[in-house]
């Protein structure tokens, strides 16, 4: 039961290639030896295409969704170690503010008073908030 739902998980090509796997473990271990590895390319990869990712004719969920779905793969293969002397939140403050930026820049330009509101804030806001901001435009 396990091993045919984590067959019906995966793409055909992926899952034609473990096909025969014995048990789950076996098979989990195959499909993790092959793309649980986070690696130079892949990181490459994701960059390259949030760099290539700009709103367009695209309505605004759709763009952020795209984003979204980027920053998460890369958070899932980059990540902070914890710490206790508060580094870690520092790190992660940054790369916010630097997704945030990056989510602003390749917005239309009928956004520009809002995304002008949004960088004069006090404080940058977290990029679900600005997404809210943006949202309710």
């Amino acid at each position: 039961m396990v091993i045919s739902w984590i067959l019906n998980t995966l793409t055909r090509d992926i899952s034609d290639s473990v096909l025969y796997a014995e048990t789950a473990q076996i098979l989990w271990n195959e499909l993790n030896s092959c793309y649980g590895q986070a690696n130079g390319a892949k990181f490459y990869q994701l960059q390259n295409n949030l760099c290539q990712i700009t709103q367009g004719s695209t309505d605004i969920a759709t763009y952020f969704t795209k984003m979204k779905s980027i920053w998460d793969e890369l958070n899932a293969i980059n990540t902070i170690p914890s710490c206790t002397c508060g580094s870690a939140y520092s790190f992660a403050k940054r790369d916010t503010d630097q997704r945030l930026i990056q989510f602003l820049v390749c917005l239309i330009l009928s956004y520009d008073t809002i995304r002008s509101n949004i960088l004069m804030m006090q404080s940058l806001p977290s990029i679900n908030r600005a997404y809210g901001i943006l949202m309710q435009d």
